[in-house]
Parts: structure tokens; C-alpha cells; sequence
């Protein structure tokens, strides 16, 4: 008899559900928006839970330091109102099911080791261009999690020592795609400065001001990427995100990872360039992810 399962992917605007079969067919799915107080918050949560009816077990990803054992979440980001909360707990209290919670970047990972572009390698990552900058590692075939569970958290990288503005010097904040395509847009007076398709309009046309500043932005991608390979050597690495499914953007990024490469003697004889993809799955990822850290709970018991 066939197995279904409520995956929840909860994210700063909006709380995805689905219906997923043990193949990882996504059924049925459903969306609310996130509130931004915990009581509405738990309500939102509890209200998606109870539409979906017969499922085995219940997955959530969630954008925060996650006890995968546990469930315990420090959250972060838009949804920091909620502090530390045991939330596997909760929903498992709400149904009585088996429960997986699961890191946004990490999940999105084991979509990618499941049934996406890192099931032929043993040693790879999913880096995830958005708001901020989410990262995944998976090291011999495993998710690597971490002692304090932060393996990953590749946005606190800090890439510019000397900038007079400690959050500023990080990656998450001058390596954001959001961020990219605002300044394309105000470069280019576009209209709309969250529109990114009109946005990459500009960039495909090497529109001089639009082209300077995705190259720009594309470097600073290379620059992580080279900064994460002289630290774990891998195989591959797939770039997540939005803007990852316009075929130019991993083009660049390889073009200015060889270009590094090319400046310092020491890049091309101490770092290996891995294999640079798009990622295979886009807003079904962490769905999908969360559903695989479950079902590897599930066969450890």
C-alpha cells in the first residue's frame, strides 16, 4: 500500500505544504502566507497540518540552526520572532505522527542527493543565491550537519576584513542575488526593482551597466566558491536559487571561477575546480529535501 507524507517547507513569506508519495511524486500541494507573531504562526502551521488528511508522517523545513535529532530550532532571519522552539515537538503533539525538522539550506541538499544533480557524486554542495547566500554539504555520501549543527552557514563567510561594517564584510551580505538585481534594475531604470526576469532581459543583452554588475556579482560567487573548495575539495557544486534556472548565471560563474584561477599561480596549483551545475530542483527543493531527512530517520530506527 502506498505511503504519503505532509512535507512543510517554511520560509520568510510563505508556509508551502505538499503531499508526497515515498517516490517523492508531489501529490497535492498548498500555500499561507507566514505571519510574523509566534501565536499566528503556530496557527498557520496547525491549520495547513489539519487539511491534509491519511499521511504516515510529517516533514518540515525551516530557515534556522536545527537539532535534526531533536527537532529543536534556533530561528533566524524573518522568522527570528519565534527564538528557540521545539518544533518537531509541537507538530508532533498536533498529530501524533512520526516528525522530521530539517535547516531550508540542508533540506534543499538532500533533495539534491535524492533525486537530483548530486546522486552520482560522494562529496559535493547546493549554494543557494537569494536574499542571502544558503549552503549544504554532503562529505563521503552524508549530509554534513556539524557538532553545533552550522555546517554550512556559508553566508557568515568573511570576505572583506577591513570593511568599517562587520556585517557588511560577509558573504550573505554582499553576495545577495536580491540585492544584484536591484542594482541592475536601478542601473538600467527598470521599473520594478524586485523583478528580476526583466532584470536578467538586461544582463542577457550584456547591457554595459547591467553586465558589470552580474559579472561583479558573479565573481563574488567564484571568490565562495574557491574559498569553500580550498577547504573540502568536492566534486561538484550546484547552484541553487531563482535566478540559478537563467543558463548565464552558472556560465558566468564558471568564467570568473577560471578567471580567478588564472590571476594567482597559487589558485590553479592548490584548488581544484569542481563541476559547477544548476540545481535540479527549484521551489520543490526543500519539500522534497525535508521528505528524504525523514525517510533516512525513519530507516534508522
Amino acid at each position: 500500500m502506498q505511503r504519503y507524507y505532509l512535507s512543510i517547507d517554511i520560509g520568510g513569506t510563505a508556509i508551502k505544504s505538499a503531499r508526497i508519495d515515498h517516490s517523492g511524486n508531489i501529490i497535492a500541494t498548498d500555500q499561507l502566507p507566514t505571519p510574523q507573531r509566534a501565536d499566528d504562526f503556530l496557527a498557520a502551521l496547525a491549520q495547513l497540518i489539519h487539511a491534509s488528511q491519511d499521511v504516515h508522517a510529517v516533514c518540515v523545513s525551516v530557515p534556522g540552526i536545527v537539532n535534526p535529532t531533536t527537532g529543536q530550532v534556533e530561528f533566524t532571519g524573518a522568522l527570528g520572532f519565534m527564538g528557540e522552539f521545539n518544533l518537531a515537538e509541537y507538530v508532533r503533539r498536533l498529530t501524533g505522527l512520526p516528525v522530521y525538522v530539517g535547516n531550508d539550506a540542508n533540506c534543499a541538499t538532500l533533495a539534491e542527493m535524492w533525486l537530483g544533480n548530486l546522486t552520482t557524486v560522494a562529496n559535493g554542495a547546493v549554494v543557494t543565491l537569494g536574499t542571502s547566500v544558503g549552503g549544504g554539504l554532503m562529505i563521503n555520501g552524508q549530509l554534513l550537519a556539524g557538532p553545533h549543527f552550522r555546517a554550512g552557514e556559508i553566508s557568515a563567510i568573511v570576505n572583506n576584513h577591513d570593511h568599517l561594517d562587520p556585517h557588511e564584510a560577509t558573504v550573505g551580505a554582499s553576495t545577495s542575488a536580491v540585492k544584484m538585481i536591484a542594482a541592475v534594475a536601478a542601473a538600467c531604470g527598470l521599473p520594478d526593482s524586485r523583478d528580476g526576469r526583466r532584470a536578467f532581459v538586461e544582463i542577457n543583452r550584456h547591457t554595459p551597466a547591467a553586465w558589470e554588475i552580474f559579472t561583479a556579482f558573479c565573481r563574488r560567487v567564484a571568490v565562495l566558491l574557491i574559498n569553500v573548495q580550498a577547504v573540502v575539495d568536492l566534486e561538484r557544486i550546484l547552484i541553487g536559487g531563482g535566478i540559478s534556472a537563467q543558463p548565464v548565471v552558472v556560465s558566468e560563474i564558471r568564467h570568473q571561477f577560471k578567471l580567478l584561477q588564472e590571476s594567482d599561480r597559487r589558485l590553479q596549483d592548490d584548488i581544484a575546480m569542481p563541476d559547477i551545475q544548476a540545481a535540479k530542483f527549484g521551489n520543490e527543493a526543500n519539500l522534497l529535501g525535508a521528505l528524504y531527512g525523514l525517510l533516512l530517520q525513519l530507516e534508522e530506527k
